[in-house]
């Protein structure tokens, strides 16, 4: 039985992957995909659980679907799914709950339940050994032009704040000729970018047998068909070896935009947060990476209010930002996850100071990302062009993470490459035309 099917999803590049091998499961199983605005025989979120806003906002996209089709089943699939599947049940938010283990075999699960009017949780523990599974994908969901290729899944760290570890499990990795097939599947279809991802994408290789570093495989890349760019999602600061550093300047095809979390610029928050390293190991690693790539864009995750964080703290990490050659920062306020070591701690920052903390911190951001743009004024950069703002105007980002706004010509298309000549700023974005 043919239905259709809407599905939309939150949180990370990780995600954006597996929702894209779910929709090509799908549609190979007969099914139509179709907006989550529109009326549907099935609505399915994939969730996210790393702050209590990705939760409601999962519960919220549940009861937008119900009230599109009160008959629709309603699929919660994911990390909310994963980590609270009673509360989706108990609320009737969902009629049918995959866990992590299980949101990939969506097809069948659906399948099994076609008249959907059996609900089921299908949610299994992630403690201990989970495998990874390839999930082989030719284009990504919503016609992105970047693709996403998810090589890593899961964590080890179990930061006191962080309930990632618990709805992602242990650390695992994809095998090298998994990696390079599925490389070329988007290569194939005509992606001008990869961007590697994974929860904890530097921990990639190190449970493979025999143990591999993230420097391994982008060599093997580098020795086989290459896409024009890519680039590395996030890395924490402890998984810079010096073998990917000493390697990374030789790669030409590699994006000059590199993404180390901060956290915070107090090393006794540090240390409550039970992050592995200190302001002094992380000022040296961000001076390399500068030294390295004079022209890259570097950026940070700033955590703010965390339990204990004084004004005292906060002007540590702000002054300590300052200091830093960075270019942007992703600035998010602490929120307590329930099961982490940090939730049942009562002396948070909350109310007017949190958003002053953040605000002061967003605007620290725009002031660097706005002086790194200023040195591109007058130079040629080159762009993947991503979308239509309107006729005969496009978007896009070049290499390192600027974001320009430029006048294309006839030829100009989504998903192709532009030299673009910068003439102005306007805001956050660079002006310009080919």
């Amino acid at each position: 039985m043919s239905l259709t099917i809407a599905l939309e999803t939150l949180g990370c590049k990780v995600n954006q992957y597996e929702t894209s091998y779910m929709v090509e499961a799908l549609e190979e199983g007969g099914h139509s995909i179709v907006s989550f605005k529109d009326r549907a025989d099935i609505y399915v979120v994939h969730g996210c659980a790393v702050t209590s806003r990705a939760s409601y906002e999962t519960r919220q996209l549940l009861r937008r679907g119900r009230k599109m089709n009160p008959k629709a089943a309603l699929v919660a699939v994911g990390c909310e799914a994963q980590r609270d599947p009673g509360r989706l049940a108990r609320e009737k938010l969902a009629t049918h709950i995959l866990g992590n283990s299980h949101k990939h075999d969506i097809l069948r699960h659906l399948s099994v339940s076609a008249t959907m009017e059996n609900p089921f949780i299908s949610v299994t523990s992630m403690v201990g050994k989970v495998p990874f599974h390839p999930l082989p994908v030719k284009k990504m969901y919503k016609g992105r032009t970047r693709a996403y290729l998810k090589i890593q899944d899961g964590c080890n760290a179990f930061c006191s704040y962080c309930v990632v570890p618990f709805t992602r499990g242990r650390s695992r990795s994809l095998e090298p000729l998994d990696v390079l097939e599925q490389a070329a599947r988007f290569l194939n279809h005509g992606y001008r970018e990869l961007v590697l991802t994974g929860i904890n994408l530097g921990q990639w290789g190190r449970d493979l047998t025999p143990p591999m570093e993230l420097a391994e495989l982008l060599q093997g890349m580098d020795a086989g068909k290459k896409p024009s760019r890519l680039r590395l999602s996030s890395l924490e600061p402890g998984e810079w070896t010096p073998r990917l550093l000493g390697a990374m300047p030789n790669w030409k095809w590699l994006c000059p935009h590199f993404h180390v979390p901060l956290q915070s610029g107090s090393d006794e928050i540090l240390q409550l947060m039970e992050r592995p390293y200190k302001r002094k190991e992380y000022w040296e690693l961000v001076q390399t990476l500068r030294s390295l790539f004079p022209h890259g864009a570097l950026g940070a995750d700033v955590l703010v209010g965390f339990p204990g964080e004084t004004g005292q703290h906060f002007a540590a990490t702000l002054e300590f930002v300052e200091s830093l050659p960075l270019t942007y920062l992703h600035v998010f306020p602490f929120s307590p996850r329930p099961g982490t070591k940090a939730f049942s701690r009562k002396d948070r920052v909350t109310g007017p100071e949190l958003k002053l903390r953040a605000r002061a911190l967003q605007e620290l951001s725009l002031r660097k990302r706005v002086r790194f743009q200023e040195t591109f004024m007058g130079k040629w950069v080159n762009v993947l062009v991503e979308s239509q703002v309107e006729e005969g105007w496009w978007r896009g980002t070049s290499s390192n993470y600027l974001q320009v706004v430029f006048q294309g010509s006839s030829r100009t298309r989504a998903g192709s490459m532009a030299k673009v000549h910068i003439s102005h700023q306007k805001g956050a974005v660079l002006m310009g035309a080919t």
